[in-house]
């Protein structure tokens, strides 16, 4: 194997642990708008008091305060995952890459 072959190597592997965090981060920022969509749905059902979770306890919540908080959450959570899907996007090219970089130092 070429020199260039096994720095590809070892950068294909740097980039596919890098791949794996990345989507762990996109999966639990997924789960996390999804959970705060959710409280947005079930805010919009109802009129009565609304609570928040503060640790272990619930604390009595203005409806609109705790609306346009979840509102802001989603959207920076929109924003994360979109920056997220681009960095998983810039990485598989990058193995693709590499891959192809491997080959050629195998031929």
């Amino acid at each position: 194997m070429t020199e260039d072959a096994q720095k590809a190597m070892m950068e294909m592997q740097q980039n596919q642990q890098q791949m794996q965090q990345v989507m762990q981060q996109k999966e639990e920022t997924e789960s996390e708008l999804q959970e705060s969509k959710k409280a947005l749905d079930e805010l919009g059902d109802d009129s009565g008091t609304v609570y928040r979770q503060v640790g272990n306890i619930l604390v009595e919540k203005d409806r609109e305060k705790l609306e346009n908080e979840l509102e802001e959450r989603v959207e920076d959570l929109e924003v994360r995952k979109k920056s997220l899907e681009k960095k998983e996007n810039k990485l598989q090219q990058k193995l693709e890459d590499a891959q192809k970089q491997i080959m050629q130092g195998r031929e």
